[in-house]
């Protein structure tokens, strides 16, 4: 199953990450990697992985709370 990879802030929105180099939001995985030459699954479930945790808010909370 294909993936997504979020931060969670403090303000407890999810924010998807791309991957190191700019790359895609949505992950392959192996199995679509390797079956389907580098395309997602053809199931339209993703799977959501939180791997980050930040100490902040997220942009759109923060300019919130500065243009207040």
């Amino acid at each position: 199953m294909c993936y997504i990879i979020y931060t969670i802030h403090v303000c407890n929105h999810w924010i998807p990450q791309p991957q190191t180099n700019n790359g895609p939001i949505l992950r392959i995985c192996d199995e679509a990697e390797k079956l389907r030459l580098g395309h997602p699954c053809p199931e339209t479930q993703r799977e959501h992985k939180v791997v980050n945790r930040s100490q902040g808010m997220c942009n759109g909370c923060l300019w919130k709370k500065v243009v207040k």
